[in-house]
């Protein structure tokens, strides 16, 4: 679609490395400083394949390239696309508000143990406020489309504004607000459609005028601007699945660190392996096994599956009479929850088809 395109900040999807194909620019970037997971202070980052450390907040680090490549870009006839997606708030929640008298001790008065997530919560508010700035200092913040959210629920289950928090699939790790700001498209409004991250990926590619070629691999999102400009008020059922496994531990700093000291001693790669990462090589799975913690949300009904080694159990929730989630209506509903059942459980096979590699056939 001709944009040019940039990522700045936390990657977590793949390499950081310049010849590997699950980095930003194996990804389709122009221009990237990123980290492999989420950072802080002094961080080790990689810019378009060169490692390097820059001094200072990682949060401000990630807000500055973002602005210069703004900046670069602007008035060289190409829209821009950028994607930004900050390192905090992330324990152990180091970072400090700029510009603040005793930011340092900022939230102590306060009756909590998270006094430096809101600290970062501070710090990141800031670095927005510096992007909507440079956009009305270029003059384009009309027609720019801007796009913000959390990729998670709050720390703090008491204003997680749902049941449990991050790291759950109940509503508190999975309900966050987001905002979406193009004046010269949408005046302000609120919408209480559900929908979820993946949706981005389609719609950005129906906002750019682009079609999934043939072949294109199967997708969970979907085109949501029928529902941002107010043509529909549902969405497809949306699918969640968390503890099949647990995750494997990417340790930015440690990781780019060795990279960059091997480099600069011409010594050999001493993480190769994470170079085809998740491209050639694809496990199998016995699909009977569906372990975790899974939820199928068909608007206004949500259907829990927590199958652990011992046993499989099942709730069923109406988010709209119960957002919370206290009320389970299981014995209730048992014709919808078989549906519901139904449903979920083959969206979790055919996750189980795209993580053994049948949906990609390209080789590398």
């Amino acid at each position: 679609a001709g944009y040019v395109t940039g990522h700045f900040g936390k990657w977590h999807i793949g390499s950081v490395q310049p010849d590997s194909p699950t980095s930003p620019g194996g990804a389709g970037f122009d221009e990237w400083l990123s980290g492999l997971n989420f950072f802080d202070n002094n961080p080790y980052l990689s810019r378009n394949g060169k490692y390097e450390q820059i001094k200072g907040a990682g949060t401000v680090i990630t807000m500055d390239a973002t602005l210069d490549f703004l900046e670069k870009q602007n008035g060289k006839g190409k829209p821009i696309f950028i994607v930004t997606w900050f390192p905090s708030p992330h324990a152990p929640h180091p970072e400090i508000p700029k510009g603040m008298p005793n930011a340092s001790r900022l939230y102590n008065d306060q009756d909590t143990n998270l006094k430096g997530y809101f600290r970062e919560i501070t710090l990141l508010d800031q670095q927005i406020g510096r992007l909507r700035e440079k956009l009305r200092s270029l003059n384009i913040e009309q027609n720019t489309l801007l796009f913000y959210s959390s990729d998670n629920g709050g720390l703090d289950q008491k204003t997680s504004g749902g049941r449990a928090k991050k790291g759950s699939i109940y509503e508190g790790g999975l309900r966050i607000p987001a905002i979406l700001e193009w004046p010269v498209r949408f005046s302000p409004k609120e919408i209480d459609t559900p929908c979820v991250s993946s949706d981005l990926y389609p719609t950005l590619l129906g906002i750019a005028g682009l079609k999934r070629g043939k072949g294109h691999p199967p997708l969970d999102g979907t085109d949501i601007m029928p529902i941002i400009s107010g043509k529909k008020n549902k969405r497809a059922a949306i699918g969640f699945w968390h503890g099949f496994r647990n995750g494997q531990s990417t340790w930015n700093d440690r990781i780019i660190k060795a990279l960059l000291d091997a480099k600069t001693a011409g010594k050999p790669n001493p993480h190769p392996e994470r170079i085809l990462k998740n491209v050639n090589e694809f496990e199998s799975f016995d699909k009977q096994k569906l372990l975790g913690h899974a939820a199928w949300n068909a608007w206004p009904w949500k259907l829990h599956r927590i199958q652990t080694l011992k046993e499989t159990r099942l709730e069923l929730y109406n988010l709209e009479t119960d957002p919370m989630e206290s009320d389970d209506l299981l014995k209730k509903q048992k014709k919808r929850v078989d549906i519901m059942k139904s449903a979920l459980e083959k969206w979790q096979k055919s996750v189980l088809d795209s993580w053994s590699g049948r949906d990609y056939s390209k080789k590398y």
